[in-house]
């Protein structure tokens, strides 16, 4: 009975470890919602949209009230025929479409701060993911030092055993101690860079970032066949990328400035309407003097338009040229950086392929040869202690390039919008 007991607490234990283990989509999740970001991007959208809303309207009309054709020698408001108390109300129209082409105007900005906030989620799911995978090799790095570590005390036991009965040198014995002491420095190198990776984490996911990370790792196989198929252009790939649409986006906007500053040649117009009541009674009839009303329009004629309307246009057009010049060198620059990465990820790949058929192969079998030969005292200890280390430094160097070519495909991931 105890023992079912004991067995079914390290069944809840063994399944509370694995809840608590921290997965890079949970990562970026975390990271995705705590980012600020979002409620920056989404309040510029409302406030966009708010000031799109405000800014088409007509201007808020006029109302005059007012006394006219008052005598100043007696100031009666009943003697003068033209005496009068007037009502007026004014109202301004915009010229042409310009109105609806400047709701038009923030509606396009606000669609803008959509692809902005998104093309922010992508470049910190980059960095998440940079940051796991930098933390995982940290991790692992010191594992593999640790067990090396194990297996070379092992070597060093037998070696004072060895000493022990005069079959080996001193010499032997302290370089031994020596190197064995190199691993606790090795470690904690490590340890010190997965903490300070992990500090940096913490930022984005919290106190998670310094819980157990998942051992599994991503296989996005996705991105594996865009980088098998693609060739050197990637411009239909990068057309669909938020910071690219982004790009298109200040272009549509400098478009449509373009057509509000040509709705400047049309005129606006301002309608007036008045009311006048007199209060003088006619002289031969006594009887009351009929009320006045009274309308008129105006309106702005754009005469002299070379230095005024012509130049708003020229200012507008060059500005549509200078974001068409941005995208064009966004995408230049995105096109050059994916076939950047997309070459280190194949030849990375290359690499680790050169190092599980050769490298690694051969580095286990010279530490084997290296600690027979020392057995059989046709070489000295310090070939054996060269041979481990190799061994470990390929084997490192073969993670390290494991991992870099994970950030690189999370960087091509990027560009794919993913």
């Amino acid at each position: 009975m105890p023992s079912n007991i004991y067995l079914g607490l390290f069944a809840l234990l063994t399944i509370n470890a694995h809840a608590q283990q921290l997965t890079l989509s949970v990562a970026e999740d975390i990271a995705l919602k705590r980012d600020p970001s979002a409620t920056l991007y989404s309040a510029q959208q409302a406030s966009l949209i708010a000031q799109g809303i405000s800014r088409s309207q007509l201007a808020d009309p006029m109302i005059k009230f007012g006394l006219n054709n008052v005598p100043v020698d007696s100031f009666s408001l009943s003697d003068d025929p033209m005496t009068q108390f007037s009502l007026g109300l004014s109202q301004q129209f915009s010229a042409g479409d310009s109105l609806a082409l400047t709701a038009k105007g923030f509606s396009l900005q606000a669609q803008q701060s959509i692809q902005l906030a998104e093309n922010r989620q992508l470049e910190l799911k980059l960095q998440i993911r940079e940051l796991w995978f930098d933390i995982r090799f940290a991790k692992i790095a010191q594992s593999i030092l640790a067990k090396n570590q194990l297996l070379f005390s092992q070597h060093v036991t037998n070696l004072y055993r060895q000493f022990e009965l005069g079959y080996r040198q001193n010499q032997d014995l302290i370089k031994a101690e020596l190197e064995l002491a190199k691993f606790d420095d090795k470690i904690a190198a490590f340890a010190q860079q997965e903490q300070a990776l992990r500090g940096q984490l913490v930022s984005w996911v919290g106190p998670q970032a310094f819980t157990t990370f998942s051992t599994q790792l991503p296989t996005w196989p996705q991105s594996l066949e865009y980088v098998q198929q693609a060739g050197l252009k990637h411009y239909r790939l990068l057309a669909v990328h938020p910071q690219v649409l982004a790009a298109q986006q200040a272009i549509d906007v400098a478009q449509n400035n373009i057509a509000t500053a040509n709705e400047s040649y049309k005129p606006a117009f301002k309608v007036d309407v008045g009311y006048g009541h007199r209060e003088a009674l006619d002289m031969a009839t006594g009887s009351s003097r009929s009320d006045l009303i009274s309308g008129s329009v105006s309106m702005n004629i754009p005469l002299f338009t070379s230095n005024r309307q012509d130049q708003v246009v020229i200012a507008a057009t060059q500005g549509k040229g200078i974001k068409q010049a941005e995208k064009d060198l966004l995408l230049i620059k995105f096109n050059g950086i994916l076939n950047g990465a997309m070459a280190n990820f194949s030849n990375t790949k290359a690499r680790m392929q050169r190092y599980q058929d050769t490298l690694l192969v051969q580095a286990k079998a010279n530490s084997d040869a290296a600690i027979q030969g020392y057995q059989a005292n046709t070489n000295d200890f310090e070939q054996v202690i060269k041979a481990l280390m190799d061994e470990q430094a390929l084997t490192l160097e073969y993670q390290q390039l494991h991992f870099q070519n994970l950030k690189t495909l999370a960087r091509i991931r990027y560009f794919q919008a993913l």
